[in-house]
């Protein structure tokens, strides 16, 4: 963990990177059951965050419910309870695995039951804000849809993806690059 700070403090002063993204806490070295180590490690992302005016997510899991058909929320974080209670937003991705099974019951041929309309009416994730610290201490969830081709997270099914290629300005734009890395579609 000492390491991996010396790296972000390296990287916040020698190319003034603001955002960093931790994925995930399990593959950092502390146990699952190393609570103490948990906190000691979330607590240096914060007094690095706060001393150097940057930002971390930090990517946690849930701990295995009763089910998937319904969102979890901040008491289902899998490890310490320090992990919640320190940090400054806490948002939760959850994705409508009943939904996608209704979609797929239905683009196979099957006829559609009144419960499948019910699942395919709903979002099939939703962005759950379940802390916020500073702000306007707004929380709750927003549906979002996922657009499979560009994969982005669209607030309408029936949205339109970002064309970051399209939108980018022509001094970051590196033509050789786009053929060789970017799919059209």
């Amino acid at each position: 963990a000492d390491r991996l700070i010396e790296i972000f403090d390296y990287a916040r002063r020698r190319y003034g990177i603001q955002l960093f993204i931790i994925d995930s806490l399990m593959k950092c070295g502390i146990g699952d059951d190393d609570y103490n180590g948990q906190k000691a490690f979330v607590d240096s992302i914060c007094d690095f965050k706060n001393k150097t005016n940057s930002h971390v997510i930090l990517v946690t899991h849930s701990r295995k419910g009763d089910s998937e058909e319904k969102p979890t929320g901040k008491m289902d974080v899998k490890g310490s309870g320090a992990i919640t209670d320190l940090t400054d937003n806490l948002f939760i991705i959850w994705r409508n695995k009943a939904r996608e099974r209704a979609l797929q019951r239905v683009q196979s041929g099957e006829k559609m039951s009144e419960k499948d309309e019910q699942l395919l009416a709903s979002p099939a994730s939703v962005l759950m804000l379940e802390k916020q610290r500073n702000g306007e201490g707004w929380e709750g969830g927003v549906p979002l849809f996922l657009d499979e081709q560009s994969h982005q997270f669209l607030q309408l099914e029936s949205g339109s993806p970002y064309s970051y290629i399209a939108n980018m300005p022509k001094s970051e734009y590196d033509e050789a690059w786009r053929q060789e890395n970017v799919t059209e579609y």
